[in-house]
């Protein structure tokens, strides 16, 4: 039995977030095929990473009946799907991982991922104290050149703000290039990384690449594989901020223990949730969660009140530094691990 007028645009092929989407799609058959009677399945379709594919689908679909759409993981293609949705009114998007803060408008696509902004508080005074900050971002995609924005807004990093732009088939990614953007590297000296295909980047540094000082990578998604002689280029040194959940429940952990991390989407049994709710015309303010807080703004359907966990690479694995808590009731707050 499927769930009715549902289907999921997954980015399966192709340059987009493919490795995520990829985790989504697991994660979807893991809940239909474990949890049958709570989560009914639905379409999963591929649009190649491709914007002109993605809306060629959402008329096809929508033709056939079709009005709840899960997909939409970058930036990039909920920006070119607005006007979609604004001329089918009785259409509702659901984008997994879309982060672009200038996206924050009235919409009717639900963002089930944190914006930007938000991620960029739980570092920004790491940040602001580097005597250099070297970005390194996909110079195509919409959520990175949002970032950079608002990096050249901020007084402080700004006059210090080194930018290496990487092209979209990753050809200028090579360690002579990225020896001669180093400015005399030193460890006071620090890297942001906005790469979605990062394993590009870090590969660089089994390549002879070496930095002394800390890197922020602020994909946002699952922890990075770092193996060989990069391990021992970038231990201590490479931190990753990702949207975490403080609270999880039962089932949200027996997905993450039967997938493992690495092909776990964290986000994607509340979009579940909130495709269960649409479907069922409940209203969205009521929804249960199995990760994190799910309150979503009313104009934007953006979420609000995330949590951001940062983490340090240290002798092979990940290792807690320090929460970043936006909580309805307590406000902004920080809560450190002890080591």
């Amino acid at each position: 039995m499927f769930l009715p007028k549902t289907i999921a645009l997954l980015e399966l092929t192709g340059s987009g977030l493919v490795s995520n989407d990829k985790t989504v799609k697991n994660t979807l058959e893991f809940y239909w095929n474990n949890y049958p009677d709570e989560f009914k399945s639905f379409p999963i379709v591929n649009t190649n990473s491709e914007l002109s594919k993605t809306i060629e689908f959402l008329e096809i679909y929508y033709k056939q009946g079709f009005r709840y759409f899960l997909g939409f993981g970058r930036s990039t293609i909920v920006a070119g799907v607005l006007e979609w949705f604004n001329n089918h009114p009785d259409a509702v998007g659901i984008s997994t991982t879309s982060t672009a803060p200038i996206l924050s408008v009235p919409k009717k696509i639900y963002r089930i991922t944190a914006n930007d902004d938000f991620l960029l508080e739980s570092i920004i005074t790491n940040l602001e104290t580097s005597s250099i900050v070297y970005y390194f971002y996909d110079e195509n995609e919409l959520a990175c050149l949002n970032v950079l924005e608002i990096l050249e807004n901020n007084q402080i990093i700004s006059p210090k703000l080194k930018k290496f732009p990487i092209e979209s088939d990753y050809s200028n990614l090579t360690v002579q290039n990225v020896n001669i953007f180093f400015e005399n590297p030193n460890s006071s000296q620090s890297s942001l990384l906005y790469i979605f295909q990062r394993e590009k980047y870090i590969d660089l540094y089994n390549q002879g690449l070496t930095f002394p000082g800390q890197q922020y990578d602020i994909l946002g998604i699952q922890q990075p594989v770092i193996l060989g002689n990069a391990s021992i280029q970038l231990n201590n040194k490479y931190n990753i901020t990702n949207f975490k959940g403080i609270e999880t429940s039962l089932i949200w952990r027996k997905g993450l223990e039967n997938l493992g991390p690495n092909n776990y989407s964290i986000v994607t049994l509340n979009c579940l949730n909130l495709l269960n709710t649409l479907v069922s015309n409940n209203q969205v303010n009521n929804i249960n969660s199995h990760f994190s807080i799910v309150q979503f703004d009313q104009v934007s359907r953006d979420i609000i009140y995330p949590t951001f966990l940062v983490e340090t690479f240290v002798s092979g694995v990940f290792k807690k530094n320090y929460l970043i808590i936006d909580d309805p009731i307590l406000g902004t707050y920080q809560a450190n691990f002890i080591v």
